[in-house]
C-alpha cells in the first residue's frame, strides 16, 4: 500500500536479534484496525518474513490494549464497497502470518477483541497479559467473525467454545483463555512481551524443525482455511449491507462524536 510519507506508520517493525518485534500503534483507540493501520501491518509482516536475519515474529499492541478490532468508526463512515476492501486487507494480514516461512507469537498485552482477537488465532504460539480479555462481539453489531475464525477459533478452543464465542460476543478474562487453550501462559502485564520474544527465539534456535513442523500443520490445513476465508468474506459483506448493521454503524458513530466513547 502506498502511503504518505510524511504521516507516521501505525504498525513498527523493530529487529531484535533474530526476532523482528511488529507492533500495532494506534493506542488512542486501542489500537483499533484502520484501513491503513492494515495496509502498514502488510508492509511490516512482509519485510519481517523476508528478512534473512529474522528467525521469528512477534505481535503486539502499544499501550494497554492488544487490539479492539475493525475501526468501528472507519466503518460507519465508508460504504459497504470500502469494507469490502478492508476486510481482503484483513485477510491477507491471517494469509501471510499463516503461510510466512517464519512462526509467530501473538505477546496480548491487553484487549484483544474482534479482529484483535481474529489476529491472534493466525500466530503460532499466544501468550496473554493479566489484563487482558478477549471476545467476539461482531453479532452485536449485525455482523460476523471473519479473518478465518469460523476455522481458527475452533481448531484453537474446540467446537463448542467457539460456537459460545462467536454466537454471544460474551467477554472473557485470561484465566478462561488460559482453560480453553486460547492461551499458553498468563503473565504480569509488564512481563508478555519478554516472555513472547524469549518463545521466540527458542522457535528461532530450531528452525529447520519448526519449519517443518509448520509446514506438515499448515498443509494439513490449508484447503479448509482457504475456504473459510472465502465463505466470511461473503458472509460479513452480506451483514455489512443489512439494515441492522447500517443502524448499528450509526449509532456507534453518533455515540463516538456525542460523547466520545471508542471501542
Amino acid at each position: 500500500m502506498l502511503l504518505d510519507p510524511g504521516i507516521p506508520a501505525e504498525v513498527e517493525l523493530r529487529h531484535q536479534g533474530r526476532v523482528s518485534v511488529v507492533t500495532l500503534r494506534r493506542p488512542e483507540v486501542r489500537n483499533a484496525l484502520s484501513r491503513r493501520m492494515l495496509g502498514d501491518l502488510v508492509d511490516a509482516l512482509v519485510e519481517a518474513d523476508q528478512c534473512e536475519q529474522t528467525g521469528a515474529i512477534v505481535l503486539t499492541g502499544e499501550g494497554s490494549a492488544f487490539c479492539s478490532g475493525d475501526d468501528l468508526g472507519e466503518a460507519a463512515a465508508t460504504d459497504a464497497e470500502a469494507f469490502d476492501g478492508t476486510i481482503a486487507l484483513l485477510q491477507q494480514v491471517t494469509a501471510i502470518l499463516l503461510e510466512a516461512g517464519k512462526p509467530s507469537v501473538a505477546a496480548i498485552n491487553g484487549a484483544a477483541v474482534g479482529g484483535g482477537l481474529e489476529l491472534t488465532l493466525a500466530c503460532d504460539l499466544r501468550v496473554a497479559a493479566q489484563r487482558a480479555v478477549f471476545a467476539c462481539p461482531e453479532v452485536a453489531w449485525g455482523l460476523v467473525g471473519t479473518n478465518g475464525s469460523s476455522w481458527l477459533l475452533p481448531a484453537v478452543v474446540g467446537y463448542g467454545r467457539a460456537r459460545d464465542m462467536l454466537l454471544t460476543g460474551w467477554t472473557y478474562d485470561a484465566t478462561w483463555a488460559l482453560t480453553a487453550g486460547l492461551i499458553s501462559e498468563v503473565l504480569p502485564d509488564d512481563q508478555v512481551l519478554d516472555r513472547a520474544v524469549t518463545l521466540a527465539e527458542e522457535l528461532a534456535s530450531r528452525s529447520r524443525a519448526v519449519h517443518l513442523t509448520r509446514r506438515l500443520l499448515s498443509e494439513a490445513a490449508r484447503e479448509d482455511i482457504a475456504h473459510a476465508l472465502e465463505r466470511e468474506a461473503v458472509a460479513v459483506g452480506e451483514a455489512r449491507r443489512s439494515d441492522a448493521a447500517e443502524a448499528s454503524l450509526r449509532e456507534f458513530a453518533a455515540r463516538r462524536v456525542n460523547g466520545g466513547i471508542r471501542r
